[in-house]
């Protein structure tokens, strides 16, 4: 049976720490994996509107690359499939008054990859996410 691409929903929440202007940042799941193809969800929770609205995740970075070859006219050769764009997606309300960013991530290169979550294009976290191949 071919693999049916999901939302994988990652909830990112601000939590006010007593008696201080800071915020503690959860991110659930821990560790995050995904097939390509799948979409990303950031559900962002715990902000005001107008600070829910000023984050964005951003700046993938390939840490570890796992091995892919294919076959052609020359034999193996290493897979070229695409990178996860640097830009940032940024946070939008939905219409149920969510506040979320998404990313579909076609066929990016399996491996672990760092990100950013921003505000004001400033990193905050560098959370990972492991891409793997497809599921077959």
């Amino acid at each position: 049976m071919k693999y049916k691409k999901v939302e994988r929903i990652v909830t990112v929440e601000f939590v006010e720490i007593p008696g201080h202007a800071d915020y503690d940042i959860r991110i659930t799941p821990e560790e995050l994996i995904v097939r390509y193809g799948d979409t990303l969800v950031w559900d962002v929770q715990g902000l005001s509107p107008s600070r829910a609205e000023k984050i964005a995740f951003g700046s993938f970075e390939l840490v570890v690359a796992y091995p892919a070859v294919t076959f052609g006219k020359k034999g193996f050769a290493a897979a070229k499939p695409k990178d996860i764009p640097k830009e940032d997606i940024p946070v939008k309300q939905n219409a149920k008054g969510q506040y979320r960013a998404k990313h579909d991530l076609g066929r990016a290169n399996p491996g672990i990859y760092k990100y950013d979550i921003k505000s004001d294009g400033r990193s905050l976290v560098d959370p990972d996410v492991e891409v793997r191949g497809p599921k077959y």
